[in-house]
């Protein structure tokens, strides 16, 4: 099985079986400095989880683009979210053509294990950012606790999340300087900002 047939199998279900602890999704756009009027990507959206979140600091004069490789997921989020400036695409990050020097900032939370190519992608997220824009790279949970939750799953067994200081090697090799790191039991979080 894919992970887009292992996501969209889980759709329906996903925000029962997942819990993303609000106050800490707070906290993380918090550490992404996210302010009104901002062009926000949101890889690997999923349910849209992150979401309500964003769009309460980017606010109606902000846009909002939200990726996802899974239909199922993106129905899922639409129809739990009709704000008038989220545009949702179907589409890999790595295969999807999107505007390059345009994002102020672009969100991964909870996806960057399932990417294969890891610089890779950073370097090309790098490369849709705005001079100063930010990739923020989060979980709301410890390295530790989504490496062994992955481990115990087959389709996802061998998405693992790599440790802080090597995302910030990805992120120095793509131009971006690492701005803040939250490495700890409670969250993971890096974030760099385009030189």
């Amino acid at each position: 099985m894919e992970h887009r047939e292992y996501f969209n199998k889980l759709a329906d279900k996903w925000d029962e079986i997942c819990f993303h602890d609000p106050a800490k999704l707070k906290a993380i756009v918090k550490m992404a400095g996210i302010s009104e009027g901002q062009k926000v990507l949101d890889v690997g959206t999923g349910t849209g989880v992150m979401l309500p979140f964003i769009h309460e600091l980017v606010g109606e004069k902000g846009e909002i683009a939200a990726i996802d490789i899974a239909e199922k997921m993106l129905e899922v989020a639409k129809q739990k979210y009709h704000f008038d400036n989220i545009r949702f695409i179907l589409g890999d990050i790595a295969t999807t053509l999107l505007p390059e020097n345009y994002y102020d900032l672009i969100m991964c939370y909870s996806v960057f294990p399932h990417f294969k190519d890891k610089p890779g992608i950073v370097a090309l997220m790098a490369r849709l950012l705005k001079p100063k824009g930010r990739l923020v790279i989060a979980h709301s949970q410890s390295r530790e606790a989504i490496n062994s939750l992955h481990a115990k799953l087959d389709v996802v067994r061998k998405d693992q999340l790599p440790e802080a200081a090597t995302i910030e090697e990805y992120m120095k090799q793509a131009q971006l300087v690492p701005v803040l790191t939250e490495d700890n039991h409670e969250m993971f979080v890096v974030i760099g900002q385009k030189e």
